[in-house]
């Protein structure tokens, strides 16, 4: 599986973690749904060929993980309309 796109589906609580295993993921669309909770590390297990992450329109908490910095492919992330805190990871800046 390359491409999940599962967005505007009104998914309700939390990102399970073990989306982490689809380790050939180039794409993720999750937004906008009512997903909640904080965004799970293991998404930084996706792999090297995740090039979008789409969270946005949803009601997660908490930070980003620094774990996030292994998807050295990743070229975008989207994550407005949450109730994300904090600052971006340095190791996800390079």
């Amino acid at each position: 599986l390359t491409d999940l796109r599962v967005r505007d589906n009104e998914l309700t609580g939390q990102i399970p973690p073990e989306l982490g295993q689809l380790t050939d993921l180039e794409v993720l669309y999750l937004d906008t749904n009512e997903l909640t909770g904080p965004i799970p590390p293991q998404l930084g297990d996706l792999g090297p060929k995740l090039e979008e992450i789409h969270l946005y329109d949803n009601s997660l908490s908490g930070t980003i993980p620094p774990e996030m910095k292994n998807l050295s492919s990743l070229r975008h992330l989207y994550l407005d309309s949450n109730d994300v805190t904090g600052t971006i990871p340095p190791q996800c800046a390079q």
